[in-house]
């Protein structure tokens, strides 16, 4: 869900409910000073969806609703710090490439040649020119290590239109490539 501007009678409710914030991050020992500002999210969508919601007001209380959203909004602080802890892709080596005779296979990891690497850089300049800054997004991320479901997630793309984006990325590399 996406947090909209609150309405006059929404940021009431918000002010006059408010303690239930500093409820949740004491009750599951969070410090204020780190947590507050991304439990506060997930308490404004709360008020959002119980006031917009008018069957849920019959269902549950608000504290139920609020506390549900912050634990989420919570959780999903922590997995993407998670996710930033990830060492960057350095190179790519494909194990099923074939070996030269009598080459070790350690060997062939290391060192390129300057012209290799000359290539290379061109290669990924006329990619790189070909894309559009949501597809650049998506690959520095993926580079970054991020897994398809967390760059979708993060972007705030439907799955269906961030695996089409990974398609065109594709066909534009092997166009590229040849």
């Amino acid at each position: 869900m996406k947090l909209e501007k609150l309405t006059e009678s929404e940021k009431k409710f918000a002010e006059e409910n408010h303690n239930l914030v500093y409820g949740f991050l004491h009750r599951y020992k969070y410090s204020i000073e780190e947590h507050y500002h991304v439990v506060i999210f997930g308490y404004l969508k709360a008020v959002q969806v119980y006031s917009r919601g008018k069957d849920l007001q019959g269902k549950y209380d608000f504290p139920f609703i609020a506390r549900q959203y912050m634990r989420s909004e919570i959780g999903n602080h922590f997995r993407m710090q998670d996710s930033q802890k990830r060492k960057p892709l350095q190179s790519v080596i494909s194990l099923d490439a074939e070996q030269p005779e009598g080459e070790n296979f350690y060997n062939l990891v290391g060192g390129k040649t300057a012209e290799a690497d000359v290539m290379e850089k061109l290669l990924l300049n006329e990619i790189m020119e070909d894309i559009s800054d949501a597809q650049r997004k998506i690959i520095q991320m993926k580079m970054n290590g991020y897994s398809n479901k967390e760059v979708y997630l993060m972007l705030e793309l439907p799955s269906s239109t961030f695996y089409k984006e990974m398609q065109r990325i594709k066909d534009i590399v092997e166009k590229v490539i040849g």
